[in-house]
């Protein structure tokens, strides 16, 4: 898998910083837009729209995202073992979140790249 490969790794921190330091209007923006959302709608409502405005904007590899969603799914089971109810809901409702983000940023992915859908689908035809 590519998401376990130090290079991939790598290569990801390398374009987070090119993008940030690149692109600082529309980092500013995203902050902005950001702390705002927190004020109104509090902290993890603002964090939560700073991941999907950063992942949205710079176009970065949401599958990190996806990860995050499945570590959040997988540590219910073990929270509702050890009786912590609150924490798991949470948790579910977190997991929730990120699935909703991945799937709008695969939206935003194929309307940005068209071609690379249909490269995708060509290759899974042959």
């Amino acid at each position: 898998m590519k998401i376990f490969n130090k290079q991939y790794w790598t290569d990801l921190l390398r374009i987070i910083k090119r993008d940030i330091t690149s692109k600082k209007k529309k980092g500013v923006i995203i902050v902005v837009v950001s702390i705002l959302i927190g004020i109104y709608l509090g902290i993890s409502a603002g964090l939560l729209w700073l991941l999907f405005l950063v992942f949205a904007f710079y176009d970065w590899d949401n599958r990190i995202i996806g990860v995050i969603a499945l570590i959040c799914l997988a540590s219910c089971p073990f929270l509702l073992q050890f009786h912590q109810d609150a924490i798991a809901e949470t948790m579910a409702v977190y997991a929730f979140f990120f699935l909703v983000m991945v799937v709008a940023l695969q939206l935003i992915e194929y309307k940005r790249h068209p071609e690379l859908s249909s490269e995708e689908a060509n290759h899974e035809e042959k």
